[in-house]
């Protein structure tokens, strides 16, 4: 395909839902108890608390099921957002590439890996974008569910109380915009880390680490990719995904802190809990993060491919 590496395909749209979508739920249901801890982490409510003392925690209030409280309204959330943002982000990523090489007149040219890396870039931030404000008021209502909070104890009765705070729908886009300040440039770093780095190793022409038969190869540079996608992303990201998560919570936890900004927020965060406060529950973050990645792209080009071949039969 001009332009593009010779591992990449571009599927039909409906494949590129369905994968995205099963790919990126399955993902994060199978790592939800971690996520449930980085959640009461970056919230704060629970200051000298490790993760071993949260977990019991969770435990001791909630029972087994804790550690997947939140996860339906997640997955509800999940199911469209990613097969939305994975379809988005492949008619970008090959629309923008195809333009280039027509504004060039040099169809089938080389791409170097750093026009690569920007192409995704580019086509991750809108997927990003466009897939966060369709599904996003489901993500304010998840967070209250996590939270722990005896009040938000269903779906519909959480739903209510935020309509009810400012009686408007305004309430459930209530950080919206440190949500994307986070998601767009996470999606960004972890879609455009992965499959430059993956492509990079699994079609050199000289491998030298990954000197075995092309499946091995696949996988090995999918693990790379993934590890190295999720790392990045958090290093990037982390310190604003939990301003998202403390503003979305706003006035509601036990001490009344109002936020007013993303700024004032990290500001704030930082002036009272230092750089640890900025990446609290980021250690946790990646030992979810960097296996949810991996097995989110596993499933996604697993997916894809037996569909794939479904269709060509």
């Amino acid at each position: 395909m001009p332009g593009h590496t010779d591992s990449e395909r571009k599927f039909a749209l409906w494949i590129d839902v369905l994968a995205g979508s099963c790919g990126g739920t399955l993902a994060k249901s199978i790592l939800s108890p971690f996520q449930r801890i980085v959640v009461l982490q970056q919230l704060g409510q629970h200051p000298g608390y490790g993760v071993w003392q949260l977990a019991r925690w969770v435990y001791a209030h909630d029972g087994l099921r804790g550690f997947w409280r939140g996860n339906l309204t997640s997955m509800i959330i999940r199911v469209p957002y990613s097969g939305l943002q994975f379809a988005i982000y492949g008619r970008v990523k090959f629309w923008m590439q195809d333009w280039l090489d027509r504004a060039s007149g040099e169809r089938g040219r080389r791409v170097e890996m750093l026009e690569r890396f920007l192409i995704k870039c580019g086509a991750g931030g809108i997927a990003a974008i466009l897939a966060s404000a369709v599904v996003y008021p489901g993500e304010v209502v998840r967070l209250r569910l996590m939270s722990g909070e005896r009040r938000f104890s269903g779906i519909l009765t959480t739903c209510r109380l935020i309509y009810r705070e400012t009686n408007s729908v305004r309430n459930f886009y209530r950080g919206f915009a440190a949500s994307s300040m986070q998601r767009v440039p996470d999606i960004l770093v972890c879609f455009a880390t992965y499959e430059t780095v993956k492509y990079a190793l699994l079609d050199s022409p000289n491998p030298v680490l990954f000197n075995t038969n092309h499946a091995t190869r696949n996988v090995l540079s999918t693990v790379v990719g993934g590890s190295l996608a999720a790392l990045a992303s958090i290093a990037v990201t982390f310190p604003l995904d939990v301003a998202k998560r403390r503003i979305g919570m706003s006035g509601q936890s036990n001490d009344r802190i109002l936020y007013t900004s993303v700024g004032n927020c990290l500001r704030r965060v930082y002036a009272k809990e230092g750089i640890r406060g900025l990446y609290a529950g980021s250690l946790m973050e990646a030992v979810r993060c960097v296996p949810q990645v991996i097995l989110m792209w596993f499933f996604i080009e697993g997916i894809q491919k037996q569909l794939s071949e479904r269709c060509d039969r």
